[in-house]
């Protein structure tokens, strides 16, 4: 794996983690007892999921991370700093300072970005209120964000479409241009159950009956109130080849 939503499917896993927990544990067996205990892993949970998804080139430059304000410096000196909000689409890694400043000096935080929506930042942040969540921020406490120089991702490896991400991917809540063009592509063949066409790119109960009724014209059986089932609305591999989403 290397690329943005493999990043950022990491992330979504971790989601709920407690502490301590599994990124110290790493963290500290890879860069010793100066992390002992009970340490900050706001960056480490970054530098975890880079190393886990193939992408710590792009993400950390090879390296390991805990400490925010060397990991902003790091995106300065490769040229892939930039300043407040301008700009920042998924995928990127953003630093948060509390008080206000742009300044990498004073950055307090990070974040692994989701989604953009006007002025609102979607995220998945570790160690904040010492949980891993997401979260939506606005731009007055971004110090600034880093643009990794992501590879492939899960856009497919034949030309045009998008490999099947497993059924792990689909759950409540994850947001996703995967999802946006499966949506559109339900749409196109006529399996349009959404009682609303916004959020495409969010995974909701329109999804499941969407899905279903494109299960349901494949000739599988069983329904949305049927986990399970072959037409319980999660997609398989068989379905969403047939599907054919494309990449965007």
């Amino acid at each position: 794996m290397s690329g943005v939503e493999d990043m950022i499917h990491q992330a979504e896993m971790d989601i709920g983690l407690g502490e301590p927990n599994k990124i110290q544990k790493w963290y500290r067996e890879r860069n010793g007892n100066d992390f002992a205990g009970n340490f900050p892993w706001c960056d480490a949970s970054i530098t975890f999921w880079a190393w886990h998804s193939g992408n710590e080139k792009a993400v950390t430059f090879g390296g390991d991370f805990a400490l925010t304000t060397a990991h902003a410096h790091a995106f300065k000196k490769h040229g892939q700093w930039h300043v407040d909000t301008a700009g920042i689409i998924r995928g990127d890694i953003v630093f948060f300072d509390w008080g206000g400043t742009d300044l990498k000096a004073n950055i307090d935080h990070v974040g692994l970005v989701t989604g953009v929506e006007g002025s609102k930042v979607y995220t998945i942040e570790g160690n904040y209120d010492d949980v891993c969540a997401r979260h939506v921020r606005k731009s007055n406490w971004i110090a600034g964000y880093g643009r990794p120089s992501y590879i492939h991702n899960l856009m497919a490896p034949r030309p045009g479409n998008v490999t099947f991400p497993g059924k792990s991917f689909f759950v409540m809540g994850r947001r996703s241009p995967i999802i946006a063009a499966m949506h559109n592509r339900l749409v196109a063949v006529d399996c349009d159950k959404y009682e609303t066409q916004t959020n495409k790119d969010v995974w909701g109960t329109g999804d499941l009956a969407s899905y279903s009724a494109w299960q349901h014209k494949l000739g599988f059986a069983g329904d949305v109130q049927h986990p399970g089932s072959d037409a319980d609305g999660i997609p398989g591999k068989e379905t969403w080849d047939k599907l054919k989403v494309p990449r965007t």
